[in-house]
């Protein structure tokens, strides 16, 4: 069929890497899967054994994988919380990189870890407390590690669609990456722009930006800043509501310091979301409270 236009008018297929074929992709994409799984089955297995104690109900990578961490998200947190704090008393370092390693890990094969990033960056937000902000509480530890594991993961996934993902989504989402290049248009040929709206718009899951976005021609450095930037207010969101999770495990339900923290939560996001905004919704926004206010006839007058 007809391939899709890069950027620059170029065929999609000059824009990946390689001719590889559907079956030569699919060998690939698997393979690789099974590295990253048997990666982890060995990270586990040389690391030191888990408290059976508080261990014993929480959840299962292959739980994981069948969706149960976002089907029954509180009871998942609590249980892995429970373990992972005890766990990490002894074993600091083995469990950080477990966790940053998952998370990156499950952002790469994003279809297979959809809707496991809010979970994971709630359980960092309720594990760290390190760094805190003075007034909030707010763990600069904890965001860090959500932040770089989102973006980390986003950009292995980019890597590894731009290698070996061309023929993979022309075959299995050829209507979703016309759709994206449509879309691109009404952008001017701002890339950037057009990457930012693509992290902050639902019009397309996580997942596939971070495969789709290297086979239209969008570069790395923009895929890693706006990637960087979009994330910081729904980090901020998940990661504050960890740590009021942690709050109320530790010391029961406090009504007044929920309200304050929840209170600054919302400020400081809204504060994080005031750069995505396009300039030029800026700018017709700022045009349409000129008007309703009357300041546009003053000036005419």
């Amino acid at each position: 069929g007809t391939l899709l236009k890069g950027l620059r008018g170029e065929p999609l297929k000059a824009v990946a890497m390689g001719a590889l074929s559907l079956r030569q992709s699919l060998v690939l994409y698997v393979a690789f899967m099974v590295a990253a799984v048997l990666g982890v089955y060995y990270f586990v297995k040389t690391a030191p054994p888990l408290p059976e104690a508080q261990c014993s109900e929480i959840v299962t990578p292959m739980d994981v994988i069948r969706g149960q961490l976002v089907k029954q998200p509180q009871k998942s947190i609590l249980d892995l919380w429970n373990c992972l704090r005890e766990y990490k008393k002894d074993n600091w370092w083995h469990t950080t990189a477990g966790i940053w390693g998952i998370y990156v890990i499950f952002k790469i094969f994003g279809p297979f870890g959809a809707g496991t990033s809010m979970v994971l960056s709630v359980l960092i937000g309720a594990l760290y407390d390190e760094w805190a902000e003075p007034n909030t509480k707010y763990s600069l530890l904890a965001h860090l590690l959500g932040v770089s594991g989102e973006v980390c993961g986003g950009a292995g996934g980019w890597i590894m669609s731009y290698a070996i993902g061309r023929e993979i989504l022309l075959h299995f989402a050829a209507e979703k990456m016309a759709t994206l290049q449509q879309e691109m248009d009404k952008f001017q040929g701002s890339l950037f722009r057009y990457m930012l709206f693509l992290r902050i718009s639902p019009l397309f899951p996580n997942w596939f930006v971070n495969y789709s976005t290297a086979m239209i021609g969008m570069p790395f450095s923009y895929f890693v800043v706006a990637s960087t930037m979009a994330i910081q207010p729904a980090a901020c969101m998940s990661i504050a509501m960890g740590s009021m999770l942690r709050d109320v495990g530790e010391t029961g339900l406090d009504l007044v310091k929920m309200g304050k923290r929840g209170g600054m939560m919302a400020a400081t996001m809204g504060l994080l979301s005031l750069p995505l905004i396009p300039a030029d919704d800026w700018t017709k926004g700022i045009a349409r409270i000129k008007q309703k206010l009357g300041m546009d006839k003053e000036r005419m007058d």
